[in-house]
């Protein structure tokens, strides 16, 4: 039984990684899975990362984030994980509260329109404002508490057209999952994400 088992498993991993390159969307996005980030998504290019981690009254946030920026488009996602602490004297909401109380003073938003949504059952709150540093412009935000990681996804096309499409395509295809439930969750986001 237990050679079976690595075997399954590596079967299952490899339907889910040819799943992911069936995943390209036709108007020439690709899935980016981000294994350390735990989530993927379609970014119309290769997305930067960067890692990171800040100091708080709970502990430690290690952070990360992944973003395609071009002039007329931008992508971000965001992952925080948060301390222990926070988790044990915070409620999910009041997370998802604070956190989205950090995007509207980041962003200088004006104009702040809000939605209670879920990832797969993992709470989660929706943005739609005017960013300070752009007005005119319409940015989207989805924050997403899964587990004890924050995500928080940033989308903003300034032109109509494959910007505006490139910015739907991305936020459909968001997906995420705790550590262990890689494989699911994958097939999870090939069947649509949200």
């Amino acid at each position: 039984m237990l050679r079976l088992r690595p075997l399954f498993l590596s079967l299952l991993l490899g339907a889910a990684l040819l799943s992911l390159r069936a995943f390209a969307d036709p108007a020439g996005s690709d899935a980016f899975v981000s294994h350390d980030g735990r989530f993927a998504a379609l970014f119309p290019a290769t997305p930067q990362g960067e890692r990171s981690g800040r100091d708080t009254w709970a502990g430690r946030v290690e952070e990360g984030s992944y973003s395609v920026q071009a002039e007329a488009l931008r992508l971000r996602v965001e992952f925080h994980d948060m301390p222990r602490i926070a988790m044990l004297m915070l409620t999910p909401s009041a997370l998802l509260e604070l956190a989205k109380q950090g995007v509207v003073d980041d962003m200088r938003a004006r104009n702040v329109a809000t939605e209670k949504i879920a990832l797969r059952g993992h709470p989660g709150i929706a943005l739609r404002y005017e960013p300070g540093e752009r007005p005119g412009s319409t940015e989207q935000a989805r924050i997403f508490l899964v587990g004890s990681r924050l995500y928080v996804t940033f989308a903003r096309a300034d032109e109509p057209g494959e910007p505006s499409a490139a910015v739907s395509r991305f936020l459909a295809s968001f997906d995420a999952w705790e550590p262990g439930d890689a494989v699911a969750s994958l097939a999870g986001s090939l069947a649509g994400g949200m």
